[in-house]
């Protein structure tokens, strides 16, 4: 299953020198590109990163994905850039006929744009420099951006360069079995002289059970509806002092393994130029601060398709409700996808190192936490964290372990400007389609 993303929601590792950076000029003026000796400076502020609307600006780095309307760009410092195309934007590929059909995947292209009223960026043009090296071309095939929910990548594809292509049997790991009865050393009775290598998990150890609960639990997830309450704060104090800055209501609807959004209201009040029902990317782009989406295609599941058991470490155990929860720690990789920030144009996959909280009994998650490491030091947030807690709900008279509230946290750069967005879920109930068939006289 597709890792998912979520604003500051859910790059690609390249090396530096091999790219051009965007180099940011005075808002009214054009802006040029070059090779800096050091990363352009990012204001640390929620104010204009690229300069006030109409400014524009040059930009070099290796196409990912495009659906027609928008583009991704991988630039050198792990930063995606989304670009808006539109009727007016002119294509460069090496070849004929000049249309975005032409370009391939992993392309080194020169972008010129021009900054929107919402800051967000539209592309001018996208001119052909090179093709990448076939390191280049490994690197972009891992990026968590291709497996967002475009419609299609009209990009063409170029396939992997055998080269670098090392996805053979001989070089991989050989993992531990898995066995049904959850005794995962029983194998090493059978055969004593087998030694348990670093991969291996003891008798008490919960993680393989914690992971089939997960699994199991996101298989059986029915169609459903809920309402989603988020709590917005900001403050620029220290020590923090939480200000109230309004409350988003709405009805989302998790259904075939997709979150759609209704009934969209702001301090109560129904936003005119909101659609019937939205899609991830609309709520990701209607406020500038973290927001939360794909929360049903939990955490816990992202977490536990990227990390092997030998990953988590046993910290220690607590008491909750007459209960004893393990709590265990772990660590991800740059370029997940459990976790991306996103800010207007720019988004990043960095990696991550965060906690779990198993029922001991059980092997449910009921908490996971996650703080962002390695974000760019051109990004506007240098920290972005975020905590789900799940709970057994009921729906049309099954229990489901749902998530009841999460938690978005970040400030932006070098600055104690930061936001907190808590979120709520109500009202589970099933979703269902009522019909009736009527027959004429």
């Amino acid at each position: 299953m597709p890792p998912t993303a979520a604003s500051i929601f859910l790059t690609v590792l390249f090396a530096l020198d091999a790219f051009a950076q965007i180099t940011l000029g005075p808002p009214a003026g054009p802006i040029t590109i070059g090779r800096p000796s050091r990363p352009p400076q990012t204001p640390a502020s929620p104010g204009w990163p690229f300069g006030q609307p109409h400014t524009r600006l040059t930009m070099e780095g290796l196409l990912i994905c495009s659906d027609g309307d928008k583009l991704s760009l991988e630039l050198p410092d792990q930063r995606v850039i989304r670009l808006q195309l539109d009727d007016k934007t002119r294509y460069f590929p090496e070849g004929q006929p000049e249309s975005l059909a032409c370009f391939h995947m992993t392309d080194f292209v020169q972008v010129e744009a021009e900054v929107s009223s919402k800051d967000l960026l539209t592309a001018q043009s996208v001119r052909f420099i090179r093709k990448a090296s076939p390191d280049e071309q490994a690197e972009v095939f891992q990026s968590p951006e291709l497996l967002q929910q475009w419609r299609a990548n009209v990009l063409a594809s170029r396939e992997l360069d055998p080269s670098v292509d090392d996805r053979k049997l001989s070089l991989v790991s050989k993992p531990a079995a898995m066995l049904d009865d959850l005794q995962p050393n029983e194998h090493l009775r059978a055969n004593p002289r087998q030694t348990a290598g670093p991969s291996r998990v003891t008798e008490d150890d919960l993680i393989p059970r914690a992971r089939r609960s997960v699994n199991e639990a996101f298989q059986r997830l029915p169609n459903f509806r809920a309402k989603q309450i988020t709590s917005m704060f900001g403050s620029s104090s220290k020590p923090v002092k939480w200000i109230p800055e309004g409350v988003v209501t709405l009805e989302v609807a998790y259904e075939e393994e997709r979150e759609s959004y209704s009934g969209i209201r702001v301090d109560g009040k129904q936003l005119a130029d909101a659609p019937a029902t939205a899609d991830a990317a609309y709520m990701h782009s209607s406020w500038n601060k973290a927001w939360s989406t794909g929360d049903f295609k939990t955490l816990s599941h992202c977490v536990f398709s990227e990390l092997a058991d030998a990953d988590f470490r046993k910290t220690g155990t607590e008491k909750s409700n007459g209960e004893t929860l393990v709590v265990y720690e772990f660590s991800g990789r740059r370029s997940s996808g459990c976790i991306g920030v996103t800010f207007k144009s720019q988004i990043t996959y960095p990696a991550y190192k965060g906690s779990m909280k198993v029922r001991a009994k059980t092997g449910e998650v009921l908490h996971v936490e996650l703080s962002a490491s390695e974000i760019p030091s051109a990004f506007p947030l240098d920290r972005a964290e975020r905590s789900v807690d799940f709970r057994t709900v009921q729906i049309g008279g099954a229990e489901y372990l749902l998530p009841t509230t999460a938690y978005w946290f970040g400030c932006f750069r070098n600055s104690y400007a930061c936001f907190l967005n808590r979120i709520d879920f109500r009202d589970y109930r099933r979703f269902e389609v009522d019909s009736s068939v009527m027959f004429g006289n």
